[in-house]
């Protein structure tokens, strides 16, 4: 015969009669686990009342509830796209600039005169009045310039249109196991 101890169930081995045909004492009816396996054990039944492709989620609160929308596999099923289409028009301005060019950078050129030349049959009383050459030939009026060394800037204006849909490629294929819930019976 079987005796209830402080230490637990105590047993006479050589007595046939003393075993426990239920496991009820260990779960009650209608406990739930999670088992890794195809088909339920042995007194258990399998639970579907919750539906399937659904993930298991550890929490620190009461357990036994359920939430989301959309099924695991639909989710995290391997290769999932996320597109953003982007359809405006930005305005911009602005000022590439404060650039000042070296003799170095300018090609040979030559500035022509307003005025005629200094003497000759073409000559008027205008041509050489006051100092119009830079630095150059008073006898052609050309004007070959020094150089200043000043920047200068080149403003510019306008607008861009972005008509595009940028696709990003995901990949959540996490692995998994597949369990299944029973219930005792």
């Amino acid at each position: 015969m079987a005796r209830l101890t402080g230490d637990g169930i105590l047993f006479d081995l050589l007595d046939p009669n003393n075993k426990i045909e239920s496991f009820y004492w260990m779960y009650p009816a209608g406990t739930r686990k999670v088992f890794w396996q195809a088909t339920a054990p042995t007194g258990w039944t399998q639970d579907t009342s919750m539906g399937g492709d659904m993930a298991l989620r550890v929490i620190n609160g009461t357990g036994g509830g359920t939430g989301g929308t959309t099924n695991f596999s639909s989710v995290l099923s391997g290769s999932n796209s996320l597109s953003v289409p982007i359809n405006d028009t930005y305005a911009i301005s602005g000022s590439v600039g404060n650039h000042t060019l070296s003799l170095q950078q300018l090609p040979d050129h030559t500035h022509t005169s307003n005025v005629g030349p200094a003497g000759g049959a073409n000559a008027t009383p205008f041509s050489n009045t006051g100092a119009r050459t830079v630095d150059g030939d008073n006898t052609t009026g050309g004007m070959v310039p020094a150089g200043g060394g000043g920047s200068h800037d080149h403003p510019f204006s306008g607008s861009v249109s972005v008509n595009q849909t940028p696709v990003l490629n995901l990949d959540l294929a996490v692995t998994y196991v597949d369990v299944i819930i029973c219930a005792l019976n």
